[in-house]
């Protein structure tokens, strides 16, 4: 570091979630040590780690050297390795300090107590998991009106939730949100188009490791139906998930089944996925899984497009969202590309971090 500590504001950092995302965010903030001296005279101090199997704390700052290790040991055993704390919200916000931000990489909702006790007591909050803003609207009220961030809730580092707030904030009216939120679903729907078979698609997908483990995480819609609804709550629409439609690209009895049993049986979904396929392509329109959050509704589905929309524009496994509004009604704003990613999620959350920062320092 180039710079003295006297001339740097610290800002403790506790990382809730050390995953795939979670990791590559504490090596990014390593790796930038320099970059956030010399641009923001900022030290991001990481003062906590939490895992589903407890927690590591040093109040101090863990170093940047005993980070790696816990990184290796992390990867390697998926446990931190460490003599752990019980996770627990009363023994976070009883001994955190005052002004640390929360980061939350975390695929669970398990979280959510520890997010709204810092938001009651003005710590900060930065997301990208996307269960606490499409849980319980108690949720989403209580995250979203106190310090927060949640850019990579929805396009992972793409400016989606800073654009639908400058829109916002500027007193634009926003009409209609489309999307394509699933990069995952935009592949399989782009392989339907071409007449690849759904199964090989499935498979294609899963070997590619576009897909979750279980590739039904994916087909069923519901991750690309939790973006959306994030995005309509934003609009102020008071809706729940069940308030929401949602195609899912295989039928509810293949539920019971185990991924090995699923992984065989999908082909049978062949031809009435290639029928539909045909259907939504008529007259050289794209196939898309899109979302559409509009006059107080929300729906995720397949859809057919014309070539000349820009979600028929777009690469296909890139995420894409247009804004219709006051001001762009006959040339709507779009913002499209790399959507998902371990590393391209924790550069926006990264992002999230040092705005949320300056922005505390402000106040």
């Amino acid at each position: 570091m180039t710079e003295t500590s006297s001339h740097l504001s610290f800002r403790r950092i506790f990382v809730l979630g050390f995953g795939g995302v979670g990791r590559a965010l504490v090596r990014q903030i390593i790796s930038a040590r320099e970059l956030h001296a010399k641009r923001n005279r900022l030290y991001l101090q990481i003062i906590g780690l939490a895992d589903s199997s407890g927690v590591y704390v040093d109040f101090a700052g863990i170093t940047d050297q005993r980070l790696g290790q816990l990184i290796e040991t992390k990867t390697k055993t998926g446990r931190l390795g460490v003599e752990q704390i019980p996770f627990s919200t009363s023994y976070l916000v009883s001994a955190l300090p005052a002004g640390t931000i929360i980061v939350d990489t975390s695929a669970t909702n398990q979280t959510v107590p520890v997010l709204l006790e810092a938001g009651r007591r003005d710590w900060g909050i930065v997301l990208a998991n996307k269960l606490p803003l499409a849980g319980e609207l108690a949720w989403f009220d209580g995250i979203t009106m106190v310090p927060a961030r949640w850019e990579t809730t929805v396009g992972a580092a793409l400016p989606v939730i800073a654009t639908l707030n400058t829109l916002l904030n500027s007193g634009d009216h926003v009409q209609r949100i489309e999307g394509s939120l699933s990069g995952t679903l935009g592949y399989i729907a782009a392989q339907l188009e071409a007449g690849i078979r759904f199964g090989d698609a499935v498979r294609d997908a899963r070997q590619r490791g576009y897909t979750e483990p279980d590739p039904r995480q994916d087909l069923g819609g519901l991750d690309a139906a939790r973006k959306a609804l994030i995005l309509a709550r934003m609009l102020g629409y008071r809706l729940e998930m069940h308030d929401v439609s949602v195609e899912s690209l295989y039928p509810s009895e293949m539920d019971g089944l185990s991924v090995d049993e699923f992984m065989h049986e999908v082909d049978r979904l062949n031809e009435p996925m290639a029928r539909r396929a045909t259907e939504l392509t008529r007259a050289g329109r794209k196939l898309r899984y899109t979302a559409l959050v509009e006059d107080g509704a929300c729906q995720v589905a397949l859809a057919g497009v014309d070539s000349q929309n820009k979600l028929g524009t777009i690469r296909t496994s890139d995420s894409m969202v247009v804004f219709t509004t006051r001001f762009y009604r006959d040339n709507p704003l779009a913002i499209s590309g790399r959507g998902a990613g371990q590393e391209v999620t924790a550069s926006g959350v990264l992002g999230d971090i040092i705005g949320l920062s300056r922005e505390l320092g402000l106040r």
